[in-house]
Formats: C-alpha cells, sequence, structure tokens
C-alpha cells in the first residue's frame, strides 16, 4: 500500500469518526396512572417517566395536560396528547392493592389467553398463590396513529413478597411495568413505521 493512499485512508476514517453517531429515530410517548389521588398520580408519573428516560424513551407525563383525572376520556385529552406529538400512551391503573388482591382484578381487562399466561406465570415464579398478592396493576399501551387509540397491548404487574413501605412497592411495580413496556417495545415502533432499535 502506497503511503499515500494509506494517509487518504486515515483522513476518511478520521472524518468519519468526527461525525456525531445517528441516535435511532423515537416516538415520544405520554405516561397516564389513573387514579383520583392527585398526589399519587403526580409522583407515580414523574418517577415513571425518569425512569423510562433513562431507557432512552421519550416520555413525557400526563397530569402536565390535564390535572383532572375525569377528563382523560375526552376527545379534547386526544387531541391534546397528539398537538404534542405523542406517538403512544402508557395507562396505568392500580387494580387492587392490599388483602385479598388477586390477578381476578384484572380478569375484565384483558384477552382469555393473556390472563391465562399470567395465571400460569404467576403460579411459576410467585412463592404465593396468585390469588394472594399484594398489589396488582393494569396496564395498557396504545398508539395514536389512527383517528382512534389503537390497543396494542394489555396486562398486568403484580407484587407477591412483601415490601417495608409503600414508596418500595411503588418502585418495585414501576421497574416491573418499564420491564413489560420494554418487551412490548419492538411491536410499538413496528406499528408506528420506526426501524428496529441497534443490538
Amino acid at each position: 500500500m502506497s503511503k499515500r493512499f494509506a494517509l487518504l485512508l486515515a483522513s476518511v476514517s478520521m472524518a468519519a469518526a468526527a461525525q456525531p453517531q445517528q441516535t435511532p429515530a423515537t416516538y415520544r410517548s405520554a405516561v397516564v396512572a389513573l387514579t383520583d389521588d392527585t398526589a399519587l398520580r403526580q409522583s407515580f408519573e414523574s418517577e415513571l417517566v425518569a425512569i423510562a428516560k433513562s431507557h432512552n424513551y421519550d416520555a413525557v407525563t400526563s397530569y402536565d395536560i390535564t390535572s383532572d383525572v375525569a377528563n382523560l376520556d375526552r376527545k379534547e385529552f386526544l387531541e391534546a396528547l397528539q398537538q404534542r406529538g405523542i406517538q403512544a400512551v402508557l395507562m396505568v391503573r392500580p387494580a387492587a392493592v392490599g388483602e385479598g388482591s388477586s390477578l381476578e382484578s384484572v380478569r375484565n381487562e384483558v384477552s382469555l389467553r393473556t390472563y391465562a399466561d399470567m395465571q400460569r406465570f404467576a403460579r411459576e415464579v410467585s412463592g404465593s398463590d396468585s390469588d394472594d398478592l399484594i398489589a396488582v396493576v393494569h396496564l395498557a399501551i396504545y398508539t395514536l396513529t389512527a383517528k382512534k387509540p389503537e390497543l396494542i397491548s394489555s396486562g398486568a404487574v403484580w407484587l407477591d413478597e412483601p415490601v417495608t413501605d409503600r414508596a418500595e412497592g411503588i418502585k418495585r411495580l414501576q421497574g416491573l411495568i418499564l420491564q413489560n413496556v420494554d418487551a412490548v417495545r419492538p411491536a410499538i415502533r413496528r406499528r408506528l413505521g420506526l426501524p428496529p432499535l441497534p443490538q
């Protein structure tokens, strides 16, 4: 290889290295906590958005869009989401908390197959019975590309072991929620016409 050609290759390599790496295209999403407890809604959404951002999601809280949880099922809320460029929504709703909590609380919110899968999973990984849980949270993920929201995934996360306090319980639930969202992420990207994330 000639010295001149080697220098040319080196300059091309340096120029390529100097160019910023292209970040993968992303989508904007909103986190909605369906609870009448305003303080809980704000803290839950804020903490979950912070965790999501650490996983490279472009996420925002819904309470900054509307502070009244009663407005979430109105057309104005959907229009406000679309005006902000939001393409996906994560809805989380406490379904059962405390003594007597069970997966039965989300039976009507998910498909029969999903419900059976959750029961089987709970039996396999839980030291306790699936009808003896500490807290169950229903979650649903929608995309907003069509005229009306399209459901991408619906399921639940739950706590089956005691926690030291409410804050620890919420933190563990948020971690489980994000694991579920991460698992659905490829399907969301496909639905939105985005390329897969680099491995």
